[in-house]
């Protein structure tokens, strides 16, 4: 009988990678976060507001406390997270990925400016600036996490 820790099943080795997934989302995540809320205190952009804004969820009202509309954020950067890993497990080159993700995610300025008047406007070039940055660092902590993953998945043990 095959030992399942030296010989793991086909099915285990391709499945989501729950995990590193969920703490590469949740790093990623709260630095996108983290980042945004600076540049909304510092500057007064709206930008933070943008991020855990739900005006448009049918069923929720229209704000929530802080700590529930980041948590939904972080969902979503869990998800974007687990996907991302899955993805470069498969194919490799973790930066480039990383940051086409981040690149890709912050084109959801056009439609979420759109449903809220607390948030900035679309022709608002300043909050369209920070929020590119804060979604490419995004991108990039997604990216240092894939190197990471990438290089402890590949290091072999000392016996």
């Amino acid at each position: 009988m095959p030992d399942p820790v030296a010989h793991p099943s086909t099915s285990v080795k391709h499945s989501l990678p729950w995990l590193s997934g969920i703490l590469t989302g949740i790093l990623s995540g709260f630095v996108l976060g983290f980042f945004l809320k600076m540049i909304q205190a510092n500057t007064g952009e709206q930008v933070y507001t943008l991020l855990l804004n739900i005006d448009f969820v049918s069923g929720l009202p229209p704000t929530l406390p802080e700590i529930i509309e980041i948590s939904l954020h972080l969902v979503v950067s869990v998800v974007i997270g687990i996907l991302y890993v899955w993805w470069v497990r498969r194919t490799g080159r973790p930066m480039f990925k990383g940051i086409l993700l981040g690149a890709a995610s912050s084109l959801l300025y056009i439609p979420l400016s759109q449903l809220s008047s607390r948030v900035p406007d679309l022709y608002d070039v300043s909050a369209i600036l920070y929020w590119i940055v804060g979604h490419l660092l995004f991108g990039i902590m997604l990216g240092l996490c894939g190197k990471y993953i990438n290089t402890t998945k590949k290091a072999t043990p000392v016996s």
